[in-house]
């Protein structure tokens, strides 16, 4: 996807939406429904002419088939997954260095208020964030920021 593309949301893939967080073609979502519909009511009409007609009641007959419906529903779901695949693309990549990390702390403080003092914490939190690094982050911001504070 160029720039100029991105800024639009077109790709090669057709206009790109966000729906419930996660990136589609617009294009393609609406094959995707109309997909849906035809089989889940093509499977829906067929339920009610097979199998409709051998149930006790004709309310029972009807609800058999809402429910191959909504089996339709579902099998559809599996047809669209494998015909349109995902268009997100998830880059892992680690950042080096700590400015980023920082800059999340000083956001958090922002957002909530104090974090807290790493001292106050339980003896189990403590090693947990000494196992996984962030015990020393947490502790050296704290002493940056109360520096700042001492020098104002």
């Amino acid at each position: 996807m160029t720039d100029s593309n991105a800024a639009r949301g077109v790709s090669a893939h057709g206009q790109l939406a966000e729906i419930w967080g996660d990136v589609v073609s617009r294009p393609q979502l609406a094959k995707a429904m109309l997909i849906g519909a035809l089989v889940s009511v093509a499977v829906y009409f067929l339920a009610l002419q097979t199998i409709a007609p051998s149930a006790s009641t004709p309310a029972v007959g009807k609800a058999l088939a809402m429910l191959a419906g909504i089996l339709g529903s579902v099998i559809s779901g599996a047809i669209c997954a494998r015909l349109f695949a995902p268009k997100r693309t998830v880059v892992e990549q680690a950042q080096t260095g700590i400015a980023w990390q920082t800059e999340i702390l000083e956001q958090l403080e922002l957002e909530g208020g104090p974090i807290g003092r790493v001292e106050d914490l339980p003896p189990v939190v403590a090693q947990e964030m000494r196992e996984v690094g962030l015990y020393d982050l947490f502790k050296n911001y704290e002493d940056r920021h109360n520096a700042g504070r001492k020098g104002d």
